[in-house]
């Protein structure tokens, strides 16, 4: 996954020279040997993959395996995570109730952990909570959510969380709020963030899907007129 998100194309099957050609053949072997733990790390990384590529359908399809298999705690912590934030997204394309209903059941099991951790589960539970209010839609009271998720995954160090609530903002600025300008600037800073990250590959997906202009943004993200401005707008 590491490699996508950096643009990257690497095979690191070939060290199995022939015998293991890619992760199907990888959860297959796994299958018929009982090892879960091959079969739980090769869902999670089509997971977590399908997710940031924003393919819903192949996320939700590994979280129904993920879901059979015992997780780790780490892993389970951002896999209910990003589990929330896709019922989220899949209430406001069919409306289905059973969506929201997995949605809000996220955010109880987040507040449930945040009394364990504020630093680590804030910036989850008030993203997880703007975009249950974009489904309602209660649209000023998300906006508020959006920018203070943003503003606790920067005071927390976590400019991949940061990013992703910049992007999620502007893609509810631009679907449900209907406020195209806006969205924009949440998804450069989203963009800027990536590039911040390392998600080279992440980060140019984001501004091809927009079309937005990265001529002031340095490779890194770090040093641009535009890094510095999601230093002040935040």
């Amino acid at each position: 996954m590491a490699d996508e998100l950096r643009g990257e194309n690497s095979n690191p099957f070939k060290v199995f020279k022939g015998l293991i050609n890619n992760e199907d053949d990888l959860f297959k072997r796994a299958s018929l040997t009982n090892n879960t733990s091959s079969m739980m790390n090769v869902q999670y990384r089509r997971f977590f993959s399908s997710f940031w590529k924003g393919d819903y359908d192949a996320a939700e399809s590994s979280s129904k395996v993920l879901l059979s298999l015992r997780m780790t705690n780490l892993l389970l912590i951002y896999f209910t995570f990003y589990r929330g934030l896709i019922a989220f997204r899949r209430y406001r394309e069919d409306h289905s109730e059973d969506k929201l209903r997995n949605g809000f059941d996220v955010i109880i099991k987040i507040e449930s952990w945040l009394q364990h951790s504020p630093s680590l589960f804030e910036n989850k539970l008030l993203l997880l909570n703007a975009e249950e209010q974009a489904s309602l839609p209660n649209i000023d009271k998300a906006k508020s959510l959006y920018l203070s998720s943003i503003k606790s995954a920067k005071d927390c160090g976590r400019v991949h969380e940061q990013g992703l609530a910049c992007e999620l903002m502007g893609q509810f600025l631009l679907t449900v709020a209907n406020d195209r300008p806006q969205a924009m600037i949440h998804m450069k800073n989203a963009h800027t963030c990536y590039l911040q990250w390392g998600a080279f590959g992440k980060a140019a997906e984001l501004a091809e899907e927009h079309g937005l202009d990265t001529s002031s943004v340095s490779p890194t993200g770090k040093s641009s007129k535009h890094a510095r401005d999601v230093d002040i707008f935040y």
